[in-house]
């Protein structure tokens, strides 16, 4: 998971939703502000899943 700095706002990103924004991300020319944040309430803006699964 990473925080991206997009001109529309800071968004958190998973790796595998990031794939899809490839284009956006060098068009309108993102930024990173944190990498590999593995907080277990971060949740993906897109697909809202987060990077760490909590078993019960």
């Amino acid at each position: 998971m990473k925080l991206w700095i997009t001109p529309t706002g800071d968004k958190w990103i998973c790796d595998e939703c990031q794939k899809d924004f490839e284009k956006e991300i060098a068009e309108e020319g993102w930024r990173i502000a944190f990498e590999e944040n593995n907080d277990a309430m971060l949740r993906c803006v897109v697909c809202k899943h987060g990077d760490v699964e909590i078993f019960d």
